[in-house]
């Protein structure tokens, strides 16, 4: 109110800060769809950079930005007008850099416990000095093996300059707190998240995982539909035990876990709504020889569960085997995403009954 009383003050626009979304590539669809949610009309601009990579700017900071959950890690883009990064070692530009950084630190807790860089030449005498003389500055040790708590990427900017990058969050996004345990071959959340955005079912639904491992799918799929009904099947004790202890962890004492062959599981005939497969890769999990046996009986098992319209959704790297097993199988692809993963190249599968078959 102005001092008179009468008359409301008109309050001044919230600034458009600009972030960066580092998503897995392939899903960059489901990124800006989930961000066009999440900020409404906060979102004022959003282009993709490269692939992996999204920039965009919002209206303001606004907190539910650190829950995406397409989002592998979200940095905020703070662009400083330099002609090279030795200009960071300046006294002006370093001064504002460990404010950004202490700002940061502060915002995660005080918990901060090491930091980190990640920057073309980051072994050069000049980014050497920069990690020293940050370390001094902040009272942080450098994560030499990782990226630290407080995380920064340096680039060139888009016209000029250069752009610092730092990560929202201590940790990644896509390393969900409920991931008690982890396991080998252990699915990134993110791309589980995207899994669970290619089929509906209806409120009621029967959703099946096989080959459920630490339950990822399930629980990003539960976190969002908590009145379906879901069952977790896998051969491995361990594997289960590790994905209902996600499941706990994530708060979804909803989900069944279920000792068994994915193969010839112990669950009636035409009682899913809705399957996800995560089939072993071959590399960390099974053999290629394993899986040219195991891929034809998951999908007549997968044929004999679901009901006549369920889709079955599978996320696979061994992609010529599946295509060769499709062929006279009940099922046919109606939808497909290639993804890149730590260097692999998966791709999702959306399937569907090539026949309806009568119950």
């Amino acid at each position: 109110m102005l001092p008179n009383g009468n008359v409301c003050e008109k309050l001044a626009p919230k600034p458009i800060c600009e972030y960066e979304a580092e998503v897995a590539p392939g899903i960059e669809e489901f990124a800006k769809r989930e961000l066009r949610v999440t900020l409404g009309s906060k979102l004022t601009w959003m282009r993709l950079v490269r692939a992996g990579f999204l920039r965009f700017g919002c209206r303001g900071q606004p907190a539910r930005l650190n829950r995406l959950r397409s989002v592998i890690a979200l940095y905020a883009v703070h662009h400083f007008d330099i002609p090279r990064p030795r200009a960071f070692l300046g006294n002006q530009h370093f001064s504002r850099l460990c404010e950004i950084l202490r700002v940061a630190a502060h915002d995660f807790g005080g918990s901060t416990n090491s930091f980190g860089i990640g920057a073309a030449g980051s072994d050069s005498p000049v980014m050497r000095r920069l990690r020293v003389q940050l370390g001094d500055a902040l009272g942080l040790p450098y994560a030499e093996e990782g990226k630290g708590q407080l995380y920064m990427r340096l680039l060139r900017g888009d016209r000029s300059g250069w752009d610092v990058l730092l990560r929202t969050s201590p940790a990644p996004l896509s390393k969900r707190a409920y991931r008690d345990v982890n396991v080998p071959g252990a699915l990134n959340a993110s791309v589980a998240y995207a899994m669970t955005r290619l089929a509906r079912a209806p409120s009621t639904a029967t959703v099946v995982n096989l080959c459920s491992g630490s339950s990822t799918i399930l629980i990003e799929h539960a976190l969002s539909q908590p009145s379906h009904r879901a069952l977790a099947i896998d051969l491995d004790a361990d594997r289960l035990a590790a994905g209902k202890g996600n499941a706990a962890a994530a708060n979804c004492p909803h989900i069944t876990h279920l000792l068994g062959d994915a193969r010839a599981t112990p669950l009636p005939r035409q009682c899913a709504d809705l399957l996800y497969a995560d089939l072993p890769f071959g590399n960390l999990i099974g053999t290629h020889a394993d899986n040219e046996r195991l891929y034809p009986a998951i999908l007549r098992e997968a044929a004999r569960l679901v009901r006549p319209t369920a889709k079955l959704i599978v996320l696979t790297h061994e992609i010529k085997l599946l295509r060769r097993c499709l062929r006279g199988s009940d099922w046919r692809i109606v939808d497909e995403h290639p993804i890149t993963l730590s260097g692999l190249h998966p791709r999702i599968f959306v399937l569907t009954q090539a026949v309806n078959r009568s119950a």
